[in-house]
């Protein structure tokens, strides 16, 4: 959202030291000593105490979990926890793209077909290529939803900023569509292909590509061929998921939004909108990593920097540091008042996640501070973080 712009750079100019000067120790070894994951057990609690962090964070390192605690409250009677689920927002974007590659795989979509084959009638469709949307070249703007008295406006920043106002009222199909025509209706901010910028409205469109391509609904095909191989149980959308399924669910603290965002229906479609624990993120994880999600072809394309003109590099769904010899694979996430941060190295097999319900201890700054200590108890250097 661009009223965060100022801590999202930062954040993000922190993950790229993170990935961009990651380098291994010649005494690398694969194992922890009980002593070195005690170190790191006080030390990542002391990060949290010491930022009055409200959330959970969950770490494994060559299939041994080194840390899972969860400080505050998920709601008043339920404790932070790595089995309560949260909105990941942006993190979401990973799987629209894996959804797009599973597609491609079966040869239901091509990455380089234009626009206009899935949105005739698009004045840019002859423009803009899938993979455009995938590695956030598009141009189109992104666009942002804020509560302001009594309404749900959506603020689209193109070259000069506009906005329409949605209804709690109605379906998230409504209000997805008004949303999509809203910001297709704006001109372009760059030729495509010929920058990044981040935007939410590349994977809305590209959520609304698989809903058309495999004739399921987006978040029925994420579902069945997603999170149901992968296991992922406690994992939904916050449009509809099942309060009797998924019980354990934390809740926002309402300091950036005046209302339940889980009344904003469609929203957040394909580019914010999943809903899950540390855990299950583990899963997905794993599943990404080892091919079961999507073929190795596919995965070396969704890790492919297809930025390296911009400090930041993107892949499809993921940001990306290759800059040194270990690629930093990660994502960032914020939807009011839920911050996410994934962080993975498939070489060295860590991975981190940091979901926070509450806006207190700025999360982002946290998780890159969790990364660094890890990596020196490890003898891999992340260096660069201040």
């Amino acid at each position: 959202m661009k009223r965060l712009i100022t801590l999202i750079v930062f954040f993000l100019m922190l993950m790229m030291a993170i990935g961009g000067m990651i380098a291994e120790a010649q005494n690398y070894t694969n194992t922890l000593s009980l002593k070195d994951r005690q170190k790191i057990e006080n030390k990542f609690t002391s990060f949290i105490a010491s930022r009055k962090f409200s959330g959970a964070v969950y770490a494994v390192y060559q299939n041994n979990v080194v840390y899972d605690q969860g400080a505050g409250m998920a709601t008043n009677t339920l404790k932070n926890g790595s089995d309560v689920a949260y909105g990941v927002a942006s993190v979401s974007k990973e799987f629209t793209a894996a959804a797009i590659m599973q597609l491609y795989e079966k040869g239901k979509i091509n990455i380089s077909d234009k626009l206009s084959k899935y949105f005739p009638g698009y004045r840019h469709g002859d423009e803009i290529e899938v993979w455009h949307l995938l590695a956030q070249r598009s141009g189109i703007p992104d666009y942002s939803v804020d509560s302001m008295d009594d309404k749900v406006v959506v603020t689209c920043y193109g070259d000069d900023s506009s906005e329409i106002v949605i209804r709690t009222d109605a379906s998230a199909e409504e209000n997805r569509n008004k949303i999509r025509a809203f910001f297709m209706s704006e001109d372009l901010l760059f030729e495509p292909g010929t920058y990044y910028d981040y935007s939410d409205s590349n994977f809305a469109m590209l959520a609304e590509i698989v809903t058309r391509v495999s004739g399921m609904e987006f978040h029925d095909y994420v579902r069945q061929n997603i999170f149901e191989p992968l296991e992922m149980t406690k994992s939904a959308f916050i449009d509809d998921y099942d309060p009797t399924v998924i019980t354990e669910v934390a809740k926002t603290d309402r300091s950036e939004f005046n209302r339940d965002y889980f009344t904003v229906k469609g929203a957040e479609y394909g580019c914010g909108d999943i809903l899950t624990t540390p855990k299950d993120l583990y899963l997905w994880y794993r599943g990404l990593t080892s091919g079961k999600v999507v073929s190795d072809n596919s995965y070396r394309m969704m890790t492919t920097n297809y930025s390296k003109e911009d400090e930041l590099g993107y892949g499809f769904g993921l940001m990306i540091s290759d800059t040194s010899e270990k690629k930093v694979i990660y994502h960032y996430g914020f939807i009011p008042s839920y911050y996410s941060s994934i962080i993975f190295v498939p070489e060295l097999d860590y991975f981190q996640v940091v979901l926070s319900n509450h806006s207190d201890g700025d999360p982002h700054l946290m998780a890159a501070d969790l990364a660094r200590y890890f990596g020196g108890t490890v003898d891999v250097i992340f260096s660069g973080i201040e």
